[in-house]
């Protein structure tokens, strides 16, 4: 039963603003203690990543603890004090946006990656010669001592040298307002095709609307917690994850094997199914539509085949792009697939857009309803001041005009591609199939590129290469949120700002600090070895092999387009047709294919619910899934605080 609580004297909550200073006020506490708690997690505490996919178990069990304890305990204190469902949401969309960018949304891979080619360069690799030449001295910072130092600590009576970082963090931050202002532009441009055309479902999304639901004038809790089944999937996870943690201190334990792998020769080939159980994505992808989670494990599998096959027939194309999908000729068919789910994206919502471009240049007024999120003239000037910043940016650091406008065509087809597969498909992490660096190479051959703006490439190495977590799936969750707080409401883009600016400083003090303090190496081994070491092999290898465009990547690029076409035709022609076009464009990317087997038993549960029970055994299965979701979330929250305490390190509950 939801708590009953005395009535709230501001009114209903369709006349009552969603943004007021107590929600500003608890938001802020929030997003501080995202800035400032996230990294130490992920760098000092080393234990499961509370920022690593597109809803973090940090930001849910933060927002657990607030509309679960600290909310209920404000109402008894002083009743003035209690957050409405409306000002909960507010709190989340900040705490949600701010988790994108303390880690690997941005400043986890942004520190390294300035830095990684002037501590890695050798005599043998002869990076300082070829590429740290290269990169422009404002934009990363050259001394040796300041390098040196972060990585490997201060010696002791030293201070932390931070008059070093201002210049290239400045300019860095521009770029990034840039980026994140094309970024909210493009989701906003969306949001109404998403949200009421097509009707996507925001699988992620469920949880947080639920924790928040019927708060408000008569009630403290929302009503998922007076739900029994909610409780029972709950506690099923929640003990699931705890024993897997627990096990890390109590080494007698037999070890619970959620991660297994199945090895299937084919000729002189191996192919390594990952058969792994991970709770939270089962229960998303019991969320999505069945149609579309087949087809997710279904590309999945074919990928996985065709990937050795090609390489048995000698038409791999060579050896696998870095962060590739698999060989080149996969990773090329895929990206060829994401161009045509965008340009038909586009083309679906060719109408919304066009209005929101007429009435911002007519400067016709829209009522706050039809605005939603933002007025056409805030989308609009977003999106003309974020590619202008951008462009420009990446011209004066070094990438021709030509280079310029292939590598953010490919950037954001895969943004936007991306942000599909999490708000329709329930995929919780991401990464692309070809990233837009060997994209623009592919296209334009490393030579026309050059040295200079090879270089530039390894820089954005930051925003768009590892994104297991980037910012428009985030603004996307955000945008929906925003839709569901009724009302005349405005202030959805300055909390969006204010998130990112203060998480965004925060998260920058205390990774420099933290890497001054103890060493950037011993911090995490692939955020400070692997990362920025894969960004300046990319431009090493195309500095000392420069290469024209290449036809064969082109021609599967091409065939990968032919066949997302064929199956987008087929889909909305043929009522009955299996497979969903979104499979094939995300099925082959590496976070599918390592949680292909999750996918695949999320849909065969709904399946057989479906099946066994109809509808309304689906509906109670939802409730069960919820408790889940929270459950493992929980868990990994609790556990984090544990290891913290205890001064343990690297207690990895698998999240992903």
């Amino acid at each position: 039963m939801a708590t009953e609580a005395r009535p709230i004297p501001e009114g209903s909550e369709d006349e009552r603003p969603a943004i007021t200073g107590r929600a500003l006020v608890v938001g802020i506490i929030g997003v501080a203690f995202v800035g400032l708690g996230f990294p130490y997690a992920n760098l000092v505490v080393q234990g499961t990543r509370p920022a690593n996919t597109a809803l973090g178990f940090g930001v849910v069990f933060v927002f657990l603890v607030l509309v679960a304890i600290v909310n209920p305990l404000l109402s008894i204190a002083r009743r003035r004090a209690f957050l409405s469902r409306p000002e909960l949401i507010v709190v989340f969309i900040m705490l949600l946006i701010a988790s994108a960018v303390p880690t690997w949304g941005m400043i986890g891979q942004l520190i390294p990656i300035m830095t990684g080619a002037q501590y890695y360069a050798t005599p043998a690799n002869r990076w300082a010669e070829d590429i740290v030449t290269q990169l422009p001295d404002w934009a990363v910072p050259k001394d040796p001592y300041l390098v040196d130092n972060f990585y490997e600590g201060l010696p002791r009576g030293d201070a932390i040298p931070w008059e070093g970082w201002v210049v290239p963090l400045l300019a860095w931050s521009v770029f990034i307002a840039g980026l994140y202002a094309a970024t909210l532009g493009i989701t906003l441009l969306f949001h109404r095709h998403w949200s009421d055309h097509e009707r996507l479902v925001y699988p992620l999304m469920r949880l947080p609307i639920e924790m928040a639901r019927g708060v408000g004038d008569r009630q403290m809790l929302a009503d998922l917690f007076g739900n029994k089944l909610m409780w029972t999937g709950f506690a099923v996870a929640f003990l699931i994850s705890s024993y897997v943690a627990l096990t890390y201190y109590a080494k007698t334990l037999p070890l619970l094997h959620l991660r297994t792998t199945l090895n299937v020769p084919i000729q002189s080939e191996n192919i390594y199914f990952r058969l792994w159980t991970n709770p939270s994505v089962i229960a998303f992808t019991y969320l999505i539509h069945t149609d579309l989670a087949f087809s997710l494990w279904f590309f999945s599998i074919f990928t996985q085949f065709q990937n050795p096959l090609m390489r048995i027939w000698g038409i791999g194309l060579g050896a696998r792009e870095v962060y590739g999908a698999g060989t080149p000729a996969i990773s090329s068919q895929t990206m060829g697939a994401m161009i045509v789910l965008v340009v038909y994206g586009f083309y679906t919502a060719r109408r919304p857009i066009i209005d929101i471009f007429k009435k911002a240049f007519s400067g016709t007024p829209t009522d706050r309803n039809e605005e939603g999120a933002a007025a056409p003239q805030i989308i609009v000037g977003c999106l003309l001041l974020g590619f202008t910043v951008m462009i420009g940016w990446l011209y004066l650091a070094g990438l021709n005009v030509m280079s310029i406008v292939v590598f953010l065509f490919g950037a954001f087809v895969t943004f936007i591609a991306l942000t599909r597969a999490t708000i329709q498909g329930g995929v919780p992490v991401s990464r692309a199939a070809l990233v837009p660096q060997s994209f623009t190479a592919s296209i334009l051959g490393s030579r026309y590129i050059g040295p200079a703006g090879l270089a530039t490439l390894g820089m954005t190495f930051v925003w768009v290469a590892d994104i297991r977590v980037f910012m428009m799936p985030f603004t996307a969750h955000a945008a929906k949120l925003w839709s569901e707080i009724k009302g005349k409401q405005r202030g959805f883009v300055p909390i969006v700002v204010v998130a990112i600016i203060l998480c965004g400083i925060l998260a920058t003090v205390i990774t420099i600090y933290e890497g001054y303090n103890e060493g950037a190496v011993w911090l995490s081994s692939w955020l400070f070895t692997g990362c920025p070491k894969q960004a300046y092999l990319f431009v090493d290898n195309h500095i000392h092999n420069p290469q024209g465009p290449s036809p064969g990547k082109m021609l599967f690029l091409c065939i990968g387009a032919g066949v997302m076409w064929l199956l987008t035709v087929l889909h909305y022609q043929l009522p009955r047709w299996p497979f969903h076009p979104l499979g094939f464009a995300i099925g082959p990317t590496t976070p599918v294919i390592d949680l292909w087997f999750s996918i695949f038993l999320g849909w065969l549960i709904k399946s057989l619910v479906l099946h066994l029970g109809g509808y309304r055994a689906f509906r109670v299965g939802i409730m069960v899934f919820m408790g889940i979701i929270l459950g493992q979330f929980t868990a990994c929250g609790v556990w984090a605080i544990v290891d913290a305490l205890a001064g343990t390190t690297d207690n990895m509950i698998f999240v992903y």
